[in-house]
């Protein structure tokens, strides 16, 4: 594809030079000849510092919103208002709009977007729908697990990936969409097949500074859904009515309360698993907690919009084992040992409830709130924990570039009484691991199956899954 080709379609001026487009790129150091560098100026870094750095690497054209005082003589220059959409639009010509050949299902919610998106790419795995998996854990299809730095990654890695996709004859992709990134248009211009709306609760207000203008990025999406499109909604959650109200998509509604076209009704709640009804079907699951009847009552509705037997997801449910990092359970001498990425205030609160629910010893929490992340939710969480019967730890959690102690400081303030404060995460793991009897609890929260401590931009090894696992061992 010519350069000019691509200008025009995106309805840009055409440029000097009509060359052959080798790559288009966003990180100087990835251009090679004949590269369209396309300069973002982002949170941390603004990619116009590197625009000389791109161009000695043979990029050819430089798209960029900031006029540059001296132009190469034999380097295309096309200055946009906005860099971000451009990216998008150009994105979208350059991977031959490749989203429309795929059948795209988006999950969009505050909580449970990886859980149900898993749960979704493994079921149409299991009845033979080739599929593929972008969301927080990486990115997954048959025989290939890869790493994602973010939820939703920037929309040339998408491409590539959507790319792969179809040389691959995957039919589906499941993916995880943050609300952060309908801002920073990493979605704009792919078309999706099905939206699934999980829930809606207060996080990310450091970035969206309002709980209106986070539901907003939220809802854009399914206002973009066409009307041959469909709408998964959570019927039980507050935001319901405006995700209904706001979408020209199909609806289909789900939840345990009454009026949801998928209505699910659940009949156990016990230490190895849940299990549920719906349309006068039981299924048994090893998946812990309430919560997760919701996910599995999304992906159900997923069945109606593709028409494949309930049945089916019965049959998958039965053996499918937690999503890593997702409430997962080690058991060690008649103890529990919970492991879940829980890190906003609604998802803590859940799994605190469950656990409560279940637990008949002791219950003992260790949890941290990450830096650089809105403040009230430490507060929030704090309180939270104020009001539970339990051992509390309070540790480290991806302090990024906040002081460690300021974070748990923040947390414990709003706390009345007596808790722990071991700033090492490890060794407030192995301490509360310790001190565990018959029948006691450990909740170890807010990192999941992370592999990493976010420590002033250097993300060093660490493993809460590793630590107890080595833990045991040793004992």
């Amino acid at each position: 594809m010519k350069v000019n080709t691509i200008l025009k379609k995106v309805g840009l001026p055409l440029a000097k030079i009509n060359h052959k487009i080798s790559k288009l790129s966003c990180d100087s150091r990835d251009c090679v000849k004949d590269s369209v560098f396309v300069a973002i100026h982002g949170n941390r870094v603004n990619a116009n510092q590197f625009i000389k750095d791109a161009i000695a690497l043979g990029a050819k054209t430089i798209v960029t919103e900031v006029k540059q005082e001296e132009e190469d003589s034999d380097v295309n220059y096309v200055y946009v208002e906005h860099i971000r959409k451009t990216l998008a639009q150009l994105a979208k010509f350059f991977y031959h709009d490749v989203s429309k050949r795929l059948t795209m299902i988006g999950i969009i919610g505050t909580n449970g977007k990886t859980t149900t998106s898993t749960i979704g790419y493994n079921f149409f795995n299991f009845i033979g729908r080739n599929s593929m998996l972008i969301g927080t854990n990486g990115v997954f299809y048959q025989g290939f697990e890869g790493k994602l730095d973010n939820t939703t990654p920037d929309i040339l890695t998408i491409y590539q990936y959507l790319s792969l996709a179809k040389r691959k004859k995957i039919s589906t992709v499941f993916m995880e969409i943050s609300s952060i990134s309908v801002d920073q248009y990493r979605i704009y211009g792919i078309d999706y097949n099905c939206l699934i709306f999980t829930n809606f609760s207060q996080d990310h207000l450091d970035y969206h500074k309002t709980l209106d203008r986070y539901l907003f990025c939220k809802l854009i999406p399914f206002i973009k859904l066409p009307k041959t499109a469909y709408a998964i909604l959570n019927a039980d959650d507050s935001a319901f009515k405006s995700f209904s109200k706001f979408t020209d998509a199909h609806v289909i509604s789900y939840g345990v309360k009454d009026h949801a076209d998928i209505l699910g009704t659940i009949h156990s709640v016990k230490e190895n698993g849940i299990s549920f009804y719906t349309k006068d079907i039981l299924f048994k699951t090893k998946l812990l907690g309430e919560f997760n009847v919701m996910n599995c009552l999304s992906i159900l509705c997923l069945c109606n919009v593709f028409h494949i037997p309930f049945e089916k997801f019965q049959d998958f449910i039965s053996r499918f084992e937690p999503v890593d990092g997702r409430m997962n359970v080690i058991r060690y001498e008649e103890k529990q040992i919970w492991v879940d990425y829980a890190h906003t205030y609604m998802a803590t609160k859940k799994v605190i409830e469950e656990a409560k629910r279940l637990c008949r010893g002791n219950l003992h929490i260790v949890l941290g709130c990450g830096g650089n992340r809105e403040k009230e939710k430490r507060f929030m969480i704090g309180a939270l924990l104020n009001s539970i019967e339990a051992r509390i730890i309070l540790t480290t959690d991806n302090p990024r570039f906040e002081d460690p102690m300021a974070i748990i400081s923040d947390i414990h303030s709003a706390i009345e009484k007596e808790v722990e404060i071991i700033p090492d995460r490890k060794e407030a793991i192995i301490t509360a691991l310790e001190s565990l009897s018959k029948k006691d609890y450990l909740l170890v929260l807010g990192k999941g199956c992370e592999k990493y401590m976010d420590i002033k931009g250097v993300k060093y090894p660490y493993s809460d899954l590793e630590v107890i696992h080595e833990w045991i061992r040793n004992h």
